[in-house]
């Protein structure tokens, strides 16, 4: 007599703790500011750095058409970093959000589980100073890590991601009433490097 045994369903909770890397912004051309905002410590298409600095994610993943190896969930990520000082804001904190829906694909060897995975939402960029605007755009994600089986339902995860969010044509960025800060692409990179902690049931 033959048995048909289908797999086990599993879904991935994941807690990460990482360091989050961030493009450059810019101080925008003088054209696209009201008279008299443009910085007194920087010049038109000089950088602004946004500040490196620790970021959070929470991972859930499900399986995929019963396939233990293939994973469709949503991530999402938070970082509160700042503009460096030549942005001349009375404010400089920056609070980063990435909300993504996440695809992965699994190679599992042993207890090793390494993986791939792209993904795609929005990320978001709220800047504490009043004379910029949060702004919500399009981003999307690729990236790869692996887990590790330290039990049946613990395991140890470690990825990197490259996160990049899809800005407007002409560059302007985090405007209100005229633009301070802009960004050199239309594309904002960032790259995170998480390692956390998965619950598997």
């Amino acid at each position: 007599m033959l048995f048909f045994t289908a797999p086990a369903l599993a879904t991935d909770i994941t807690l990460l703790a990482g360091y989050q890397f961030n493009s450059d912004f810019e101080i925008a051309s003088a054209s696209d500011l009201p008279a008299g905002t443009l910085p007194s410590s920087a010049q038109p298409g000089d950088d602004v750095e946004l500040e490196e600095s620790a970021s959070f994610g929470l991972a859930v993943d499900f399986v995929y058409q019963q396939d233990p190896t293939k994973r469709m969930g949503f991530y999402i990520s938070q970082q509160q970093t700042e503009f460096e000082s030549n942005a001349d804001l009375t404010n400089s904190d920056v609070d980063v959000t990435h909300i993504h829906f996440t695809a992965m694909s699994y190679y599992p060897k042993g207890k090793w589980e390494p993986f791939v995975l792209a993904g795609i939402g929005a990320g978001r960029f709220s800047p504490d100073d009043s004379t910029l605007d949060d702004e919500t755009k399009f981003s999307a994600q690729i990236g790869a890590g692996t887990n590790y089986r330290l039990s049946e339902n613990l395991l140890l995860r470690a990825d990197i991601r490259w996160l990049g969010t899809f800005f407007d044509s002409d560059g302007e960025a985090l405007c209100s009433g005229g633009c301070t800060v802009a960004i050199s692409s239309t594309v904002y990179s960032q790259v995170q490097a998480n390692l956390g902690l998965s619950y598997r049931f």
